[in-house]
């Protein structure tokens, strides 16, 4: 990844990498998409019944079992029924090292995948993402790693289609629901990757388009985010 990529990350919890899949990679990842979308309309609502999103060994489209949210190993067996054992590792590999360059890994602590899911919006939709910080979907008992989301687009994003608004400056003192500057909006091509630091407040808008709006996020964190109840997510590492 180039520093000044790392550089900007660093400062302003965000950044954009054009091209971060290749035409290829986003025609596989879109291709499973849709199987899974059709899948889950199959059950319900893409909005109401399944938020907008779609967690691939969550929504019953394969068996899911606890060592595979553990081991890299049956985590690539079991995700390879999905689609592809292609997919499954570009997951762990792209997406993992582009991670762990991001958390500067260091010491004993291992990157792990926290959440594999695609966000689905549906064409003429009302649905949004309201601000939000991602760390704060977990307690202060689970909060005890670091975390970063990739974001990325599978068609291209206009501010018609559901775009991302970044408040770029990361930190827990913000907690009003607005943000504090005006934000950037997020207009990019598919296979582009929004990295993002799970501190920094985001939100995004409805999907006014005639298409579906369909993006690829996993989340990584340096250590299993866990209470004494157990795992809050995942927690596959990547090596």
């Amino acid at each position: 990844m180039q520093s000044n990529t790392l550089e900007q990350f660093s400062k302003r919890g965000f950044a954009i990498v054009p091209d971060f899949l290749t035409p290829e990679e986003v025609d596989m990842f879109a291709k499973e998409a849709q199987t899974l979308v059709n899948f889950c309309y199959e059950q319900g609502d893409i909005v109401t019944q399944w938020g907008c999103v779609i967690e691939p060994l969550n929504c019953d489209f394969v068996d899911s079992t606890q060592e595979a949210k553990t081991s890299r190993h049956a985590f690539l067996n079991l995700r390879a029924q999905i689609s592809s054992r292609k997919l499954a590792q570009c997951v762990m590999d792209k997406f993992g090292s582009c991670a762990r360059e991001l958390l500067k890994h260091e010491g004993d602590e291992s990157v792990v995948l926290l959440n594999d899911q695609y966000i689905v919006k549906p064409p003429h939709t009302d649905a949004t993402f309201d601000w939000h910080q991602d760390e704060l979907y977990f307690t202060p008992e689970q909060r005890k790693h670091r975390m970063v989301s990739i974001w990325v687009p599978l068609c291209d994003i206009s501010s018609d289609n559901g775009p991302m608004l970044i408040d770029p400056y990361p930190g827990p003192e913000h907690t009003d629901k607005r943000p504090l500057d005006t934000p950037i909006c997020a207009t990019m091509s598919a296979g582009s990757a929004l990295l993002m630091d799970g501190r920094v407040r985001h939100c995004s808008t409805a999907n006014k388009s005639g298409q579906f709006r369909i993006a690829y996020m996993p989340q990584f964190s340096l250590g299993a985010i866990a209470s004494k109840n157990g795992l809050a997510a995942l927690a596959v590492p990547i090596d």
